[in-house]
């Protein structure tokens, strides 16, 4: 059974290079291109785990995770923030716990692919 993978992000640019590559590897990729329609998807898909944008109208990755975290559907599935900020940004908040982890845009695939083989099993 595939994978899968939510990818919570507003530039589509990025959304479809994330979802071709990572269905190139097997991986099921489902979208969305803000915080609020993010959760709602992640509420019905209940993915493997959730690639999130920081930096986003509305609610930002931080909201996001933030509403996801509280969610009986949803506080236990990982997150991958994907930020253009700085290691001392508010993302220093979430260093350290289980469930979440951190790419620094921009980023390499293998990376990505490193994170979630090596650190999820996924």
């Amino acid at each position: 059974m595939k994978k899968k993978i939510l990818v919570i992000d507003d530039e589509p640019e990025i959304v479809s290079l994330l979802a071709t590559e990572l269905a190139s590897h097997g991986y099921e990729v489902e979208s969305a291109s803000d915080g609020m329609t993010g959760f709602e998807k992640a509420r019905k898909l209940v993915p493997d785990i959730i690639l999130l944008d920081v930096m986003m109208p509305g609610w930002s990755g931080f909201d996001t995770a933030n509403k996801l975290n509280t969610h009986p559907q949803t506080y236990d599935i990982p997150i991958i923030f994907m930020t253009a900020m700085g290691e001392n940004s508010t993302a220093g908040h979430y260093l350290g716990k289980s469930h979440f982890s951190y790419l620094f845009k921009p980023f390499r695939f293998n990376e990505l692919l490193t994170i979630l083989t090596n650190v999820y099993g996924i």
